[in-house]
């Protein structure tokens, strides 16, 4: 194999390592829309450029790995390759990567990724390198493409933003997690790339808001962070019927989510259409 390794140069790889991430992902059921982590991680004052090894076939990107990370806590990425560079290669990259993640120069603890019950290759690899599933939880999806009318669904006052604001769903949220993970979601949510939100209102005051992210390539759009208040229920079903409406506007074919931090929410989502496609499972390692 005359593949040859470098690491992290410059911005412009940032863009080298997206492009490939949505070529590598596109054929994946429910992947979602890329984050900018990265290049968050990037202009952060630990990052180094040994967090990113990218593979090449003479000029051609054929593969890389990555990481973000912050204390002992890694990202670790999947070593993605293209069709014809799997094995080898793969087991090359994650040993570069993984070895500097963990050594004593970083100080990397605690690795986790996330990933979709139908991505079984992904799962294979991590659990062959020591990674447990530490958490299984269903992932829900509308399909957009049925003719059935959300609007009649639609009650109280619901308005669309451009914008999805962190102060909104963290008032909504207030006693459902703990100071520390209160801290790691903000710092997740701050790199999702969000499309659009909805915020729900009642006498002057916010009962409801979801951010909702789009993948153009594959029209798939994923409702990230939903947030209802508990003496509001009925905000729920506003919610969600204006993110229904507004994700179909703009050619989404399926809105997913995750399960919803308030009771019977598994009900609501069942009434209204969703469906249990897939999962999401965390795998991690402690060294």
């Amino acid at each position: 194999m005359s593949v040859s390794l470098r690491i992290y140069r410059g911005p412009e790889d940032l863009d080298l390592q997206n492009a490939f991430w949505v070529q590598a992902t596109r054929d994946l059921p429910w992947c979602w829309k890329p984050t900018i982590s990265p290049a968050l991680y990037a202009q952060r004052a630990r990052f180094d450029p040994r967090s990113r090894c990218f593979a090449f076939d003479d000029e051609r990107l054929v593969g890389y790995m990555s990481f973000t990370g912050q204390g002992e806590f890694v990202s670790l990425g999947y070593p993605w390759v293209l069709p014809g560079y799997e094995g080898e290669l793969q087991e090359i990259l994650y040993d570069a990567v993984y070895a500097f993640a963990a050594g004593a120069e970083y100080g990397g603890k605690r690795f986790a990724q996330r990933l979709r019950g139908q991505w079984t290759n992904q799962i294979r690899f991590f659990e062959r390198h020591g990674f447990e599933a530490q958490s299984i939880g269903p992932i829900l999806a509308f399909d957009l493409r049925s003719a059935l009318d959300p609007q009649s669904w639609v009650s109280g006052h619901v308005e669309l933003r451009e914008e999805f604001c962190w102060d909104d769903f963290y008032r909504l949220s207030a006693g459902r997690a703990t100071p520390e993970q209160g801290a790691m979601l903000k710092q997740y949510l701050e790199t999702v790339d969000f499309d659009f939100a909805i915020k729900a209102t009642h006498g002057g005051h916010t009962v409801g808001t979801i951010g909702v992210a789009i993948r153009p390539d594959t029209r798939f759009a994923e409702m990230i962070a939903v947030a209802i208040a508990p003496k509001a229920p009925d905000a729920l079903i506003s919610c969600l019927s204006a993110a229904v409406r507004h994700a179909r506007s703009r050619k989404a074919e399926f809105l997913g989510t995750k399960p919803i931090a308030m009771d019977g929410s598994i009900d609501v989502l069942t009434y209204m259409g969703f469906q249990h496609v897939s999962n999401e499972l965390l795998f991690s390692k402690n060294i």
